[in-house]
């Protein structure tokens, strides 16, 4: 008997590893977003599980249980205007163009070839790619939002995760908790308006576009709908460093960080080129990879050649051409660069970034204070967060002088505070009971184990907010309170009806 009871013991340990087959999609990702991605990517190929994984960028090496299917012409550059021209501009040129980009997408042959085969789970990056909701209902299997960014509603409504408008401020805003009584009111209905415009209207322009061109089929719910059907979310996001701290529910699991690695040596060029800068060291200054560096305003460029001109330290500039006319003898371009083995780098004494949620995490796990510029997006509120944090600090362009420069640069490189806190931040999001690859592998096969962990479905995901906040119950609680002192008013004016009618008769006697 007790043979038996470990053979079926083992044989269940055996079965609840099994491989899975995941189709993991990606279409019109940024292309700093795809770094996150292979974080977890890595991370199930790691543990035996086959991944198909389709994105518009070419694999930066080839491994073990992971093929890449690459979209030709799908980088999301192309419907990117100049930033530096306008960010509200940008955004909404981008929202608007994305529902046809994403259909663009879906009707690849590539695309179109795999849903002729099978798995067992489908992971969907969430970032403009509401239209491939349609394999997830072709192919009848669960499916995993994947958040390149932080948790923020209304993404986390999605999977039921209530929000707090009270004290959580929408990532737009510059708010502190604790917020004024005017900054909650603008915050609460900048929330609900987002969620309804997201909803009602963004949703819908991707259903309209993909049901145009014959890509959705007709016995598909509502991409709103579906939306909404997802078994869990993998967010980039360490819940530890998410201040203020808040409640959430177990189907939004936080793999922040999962892409951050210990440093490698340095190319063995590069390395003598900053063994050479001495004990001044070097600084690093990249404006991700979503923007062309190059397209900034000339004043704007000559006022970082003049100020690195300047310093004694060596500066590393990404820049996306192979020259630059003026450029100083102390400052090396780079079309690409290994970011996290430079933030790594002991001779590093200043980052100078855009502020992307990436460089901010990778910043803050190699414990390097930054001087954000930031250019559009959810950058300025990223920059806001760490100068509020204490380990950085902010540099908006309509600022950007080459005094305002050199001192911003001088604040950070020298300023003990700054890099004491972005140390403490540093070993509070590495100390984790779990490494975030193994929360994310975790998480992602208990999926499959359950065919999709129904039972992790959050109520509030079926409920009107008048009953999520029991609107309902406290509007009943009020009346009954008007209610009773009405009915109190009445009984006391009638008493003294009663009363200064009897004096009256009284005095008439």
């Amino acid at each position: 008997m007790r043979v038996w009871l470990l053979l079926v013991a083992a044989v269940a340990c055996v079965s609840s590893v099994q491989a899975g087959r995941i189709l993991f999609l990606s279409p019109v990702a940024p292309k700093s977003h795809k770094n996150f991605f292979m974080g977890i990517i890595n991370a199930l190929a790691d543990h035996g599980n086959q991944i198909t994984m389709v994105s518009a960028y070419q694999p930066s090496k080839l491994r073990e249980n992971v093929r890449e299917v690459v979209l030709p012409d799908m980088d999301i550059s192309r419907i990117l205007p100049n930033v530096f021209e306008g960010k509200m501009t940008a955004t909404l040129t981008v929202m608007q163009e994305a529902p046809g980009f994403c259909s663009d997408a879906l009707e690849k042959e590539e695309v179109q070839n795999l849903l002729s085969e099978e798995f067992d789970l489908i992971m969907l990056s969430a970032t403009f790619s509401d239209c491939f909701l349609s394999v997830v209902h072709r192919m009848k299997v669960p499916f995993i939002y994947v958040f390149a960014n932080g948790v923020m509603s209304p993404y986390s409504n999605i999977i039921g995760n209530p929000n707090f408008p009270s004290f959580i401020a929408a990532k737009v805003f510059t708010f502190k908790h604790p917020m004024t009584f005017t900054q909650r009111f603008i915050n609460t209905l900048s929330e609900a308006m987002f969620a309804i415009v997201t909803d009602d209207f963004i949703s819908q322009s991707y259903e309209n576009e993909c049901r145009r061109r014959g890509l959705c089929p007709e016995d598909m719910p509502s991409i709103s709908t579906l939306r909404f059907n997802s078994s869990l979310a993998l967010f980039n996001s360490v819940k530890t460093v998410d201040l203020p701290p808040r409640p959430f529910v177990p189907a939004l699991v936080h793999v922040g960080g999962i892409h951050c690695q210990p440093p490698q040596p340095l190319p063995e060029d590069l390395d003598a080129w900053v063994k050479d800068a001495g004990s001044n060291g070097f600084i690093f200054f990249s404006l991700g990879s979503a923007v062309k560096p190059s397209s900034m305003l000339e004043k704007h460029r000559k006022t970082f050649v003049e100020v690195f001109r300047s310093l004694k330290q060596r500066v590393l500039w990404k820049w996306d051409k192979d020259t630059m006319e003026d450029l100083p003898p102390n400052v090396r371009l780079g079309k690409w660069l290994p970011q996290q083995d430079i933030l790594g780098d002991s001779r590093l004494r200043l980052f100078i970034t855009h502020g992307g949620l990436h460089s901010t995490i990778e910043s803050m796990y190699h414990g390097v204070p930054v001087l954000g510029i930031p250019v559009f997006g959810d950058q300025e509120t990223n920059m806001w967060e760490v100068e509020s944090d204490g380990w950085g600090s902010v540099l908006r362009w309509d600022d950007l002088t080459p005094d305002t420069l050199k001192e911003k640069i001088q604040f950070v490189m020298t300023n003990n505070e700054l890099k004491t806190r972005v140390a403490h931040q540093s070993a509070v999001m590495k100390d984790q009971p779990q490494h975030p690859s193994e929360v994310a592998v975790y998480w992602v096969e208990y999926v499959m184990r359950h065919n999709g962990a129904a039972h992790l479905r959050c109520p509030t995901l079926d409920m009107p907010w008048y009953k999520l906040y029991n609107v309902d119950v406290w509007a009943s609680v009020a009346g009954v309170v008007l209610l009773l002192f009405w009915l109190l008013c009445h009984l006391l004016r009638t008493l003294f009806r009663c009363l200064f009618s009897s004096g009256a008769k009284r005095k008439l006697e």
